[in-house]
């Protein structure tokens, strides 16, 4: 096995030289760099062995993103919003020279990942077991919107805040006839549920998705319309049924809050397909938001929650490795060519 040592003799430079030829690059002459390169090729080196430098810094230099509980790597990658959240986290992983690693949202035997990183970022935590293996593993960890208690960094976005403001939107343009959709985070068949019908918390999803249903109450409840007399559809985020369920449920509806931007984009869809004019016949505003909503047509209002912002600030965290911190961001409407006045 040709060693480190093997390629700075033929090269004639100590071994320090040749490790920098491999390691920090940027510390050796180019021509030099060019002599240690053409030796180790010569002599079939492949560079440092990299279990060696974990032994002796015991870094693997990554980070991991678990997504959602019970998402596989490959329904992760397809979503958008997790990609944007990912281009957050990636930027600062770019910055700090470090790999960025994506695990498996369904745990493993134990309960946990078996990822080589350094800290992880959970992007949705429904209860400390999901945690608690990495905090054995004694390794940064911050999660999102969620309270881990004081030891364990986190991020929260005022999700109540965004929801409030999306139909506050509405109100303020002079639409009094709504329809909801809300998420079914589990695999199965949409709900519907008629005005005046029992809606339990769940019916609204996660205990962030129910946070976008109490702002979008709040804001109703300040014109006094009642949410409960809303129709509501709640629907797998890709579910191709949903957004025509909901327009039969809400006939009359001039406008569509959405908790779901992919949801939002395949009720502008299902509108044009029945004739309807957006905005003109129906305004639509969605929760979250993607470059693909700056390209439906019309572009897509939505609530930004500051994804990518967030993915950023949640590596940083980790990178810091400091005393836990709890960082609180405020989402920011985004209005755009789906929503106005409704029409007389």
């Amino acid at each position: 096995m040709v060693r480190l040592i093997d390629v700075a003799r033929a090269a004639g430079v100590s071994q320090g030289t040749a490790s920098n030829t491999f390691n920090n690059p940027t510390l050796v002459r180019p021509a030099l760099r060019e002599k240690v390169e053409a030796a180790a090729r010569a002599l079939g080196y492949g560079g440092p062995d990299l279990r060696g430098s974990l032994l002796r810094t015991g870094k693997f230099n990554a980070v991991a993103v678990r997504p959602p509980s019970q998402w596989t790597i490959a329904e992760s990658l397809r979503n958008p919003v997790f990609s944007e959240f990912l281009l957050g986290v990636g930027s600062v992983c770019d910055a700090n020279g470090a790999d960025l690693v994506v695990s498996s949202g369904r745990l493993d035997a134990s309960g946990g990942t078996k990822a080589l990183v350094d800290g992880m970022i959970f992007l949705r935590v429904e209860h400390m077991a999901e945690v608690e293996p990495a905090r054995l593993r004694r390794m940064p960890v911050v999660v999102m919107d969620f309270d881990a208690g004081s030891e364990i960094s986190s991020v929260h976005v005022d999700t109540r805040i965004g929801a409030r403001e999306a139909a506050r939107h509405l109100l303020d343009l002079g639409h009094r006839r709504f329809g909801i959709m809300s998420f079914l985070r589990d695999p199965g068949a949409a709900r519907v549920f008629p005005p005046g019908t029992a809606r339990p918390p769940a019916a609204a999803g996660t205990v962030v998705d129910q946070q976008k249903y109490l702002g979008y109450a709040d804001a109703l409840a300040e014109v006094g319309l009642d949410i409960a007399a809303i129709p509501m559809v709640q629907a797998e985020v890709n579910d191709a049924r949903a957004a025509g369920l909901l327009l039969d449920a809400a006939p009359q509806a001039t406008a569509i809050l959405s908790m779901s931007v992919m949801q939002g984009i395949a009720l502008l869809g299902e509108a044009r397909r029945r004739g309807l004019s957006v905005p003109r016949d129906l305004s639509v505003v969605a929760y979250n938001d993607i470059e693909a909503a700056t390209r439906c047509d019309p572009p897509l209002s939505t609530v930004d929650s500051l994804t990518r912002e967030r993915g950023a600030l949640a590596a940083k965290l980790i990178f810091e490795r400091g005393p836990a911190r709890h960082e609180r961001l405020t989402p920011r409407l985004v209005v755009r060519a789906s929503t106005a006045s409704p029409r007389t």
